[in-house]
């Protein structure tokens, strides 16, 4: 039991993304990156979509994850997920939120979705210095 993942966005978004999670993780299985690059049409990226959801469907159902909602990758995988019901779509997908979802791929694939995209927007924080301790005045030193 595995869920099936594509990633695909924009430039190279989805191999940048994969080269890091590789690099952290480990190679994947039932996994396919898609790059949209410049000069490649829809109907190009739609064939590659198909295709990708052929190679990493094991039967436990496929995440697309894409760079941004509505997005040529986003619509394009959206429109191959309305035509297959064990299909879902992510977008915004961030690195922590990818890097999680390799451990959880063995998940009921509802739950997958909605635990990981937790993940994704805890993944996004803001970096704050923390404020060093007042110094205590007491007598004693303490």
């Amino acid at each position: 039991m595995m869920i099936g993942v594509i990633l695909c966005g924009h430039g190279n978004f989805a191999t940048g993304m994969y080269s890091a999670l590789k690099l952290i993780a480990g190679e994947q299985e039932n996994f396919s990156v898609i790059d949209f690059i410049e000069g490649m049409g829809s109907h190009e990226l739609e064939v590659k979509l198909q295709e990708a959801l052929l190679f990493v469907n094991t039967g436990d159902g496929v995440v697309i994850f894409t760079d941004i909602p509505g997005g040529t990758p986003f619509n394009q995988a959206g429109l191959l997920i309305a035509k297959n019901e064990s299909a879902k779509l992510i977008a915004g997908t961030n690195l922590p939120l990818l890097l999680d979802s390799c451990f959880k791929r063995q998940m009921k694939l509802s739950d997958f979705v909605n635990e990981v995209i937790q993940i994704g927007k805890s993944g996004v924080q803001e970096f704050k210095l923390k404020q060093p301790q007042e110094i205590s005045n007491d007598s004693d030193g303490i």
